[in-house]
């Protein structure tokens, strides 16, 4: 196998995921352990994502998978709330940005800004949902995207200027076509970088870079209207 393996390995472990989250969700709220409860709706919402992307990648449908995404995040927000849950332990942005592909447009309801001076991957995921659901972001999560691009100049920094460029949220004299390409480039040399540590295995890094497709630039590229052809574009109207 081309990829040495990891599509098939990513989707059984994915797929593991989702076979056992309903039951352990079950069991856990059935005891009252609520927050673990919560976190596994995380972890099943983020499994379907994960799925749906490399189904993607194989030029498979995966609005089932981000579908099934949707319902688990929405169990995750009726226990937060239920229970009165810290908002800040339970950050999707991955769902975010899945649920506006299939037209779930929603407001965020997880945001932990507590860690996005640390964090500029996490930060950069923020703004980008946030503008994705014309959600208003917040003057300090503005003000920390700014800061992040203003002190870094990496391809994590790169990866999400393109975006924002795209979204419009940041200045630029490129054409749209040239944008478009700029962020397309940008998966490609995920490939062989090594600046993106606070990525996950979706996020293109290494041999991920074959089996998965840019979440975020489709979601992007979605929002935008743009309809040209790329892996990386959604194409289930």
């Amino acid at each position: 196998m081309g990829d040495g393996g990891h599509y098939e390995r990513n989707v059984k472990a994915a797929q593991a995921v989702i076979a056992r989250g309903p039951a352990v969700i079950t069991d856990l709220l059935a005891h009252s352990n609520y927050a673990w409860a919560a976190q596994n709706c995380k972890i099943l919402a983020e499994a379907f994502v994960d799925l749906g992307l490399l189904y993607w990648r194989k030029g498979t449908d995966p609005r089932r998978e981000f579908e099934a995404a949707e319902g688990a995040y929405l169990k995750l927000v009726d226990i937060v709330r239920k229970h009165r849950l810290p908002k800040r332990d339970f950050d999707v942005p991955l769902v975010y940005a899945a649920m506006l592909l299939i037209g779930r447009k929603t407001e965020i309801v997880f945001c932990d800004e507590e860690t996005y001076g640390a964090s500029r991957w996490s930060c950069y995921q923020a703004r980008l949902v946030h503008a994705l659901h014309d959600a208003p972001a917040s003057d300090a999560l503005v003000a920390l995207t700014d800061r992040h691009l203003a002190e870094n100049d990496k391809l994590p920094d790169d990866i999400f200027e393109i975006y924002f460029q795209l979204l419009g949220l940041r200045p630029s004299k490129l054409e749209l076509e040239e944008r478009v390409r700029r962020a397309k480039s940008t998966w490609a040399e995920r490939k062989r970088s090594e600046d993106i540590p606070e990525g996950r295995a979706l996020d293109g890094v290494g041999a991920m870079n074959e089996i998965y497709v840019d979440l975020y630039l489709g979601a992007v590229l979605r929002k935008i209207g743009w309809k040209g052809r790329t892996v990386h574009a959604w194409q289930w109207d």
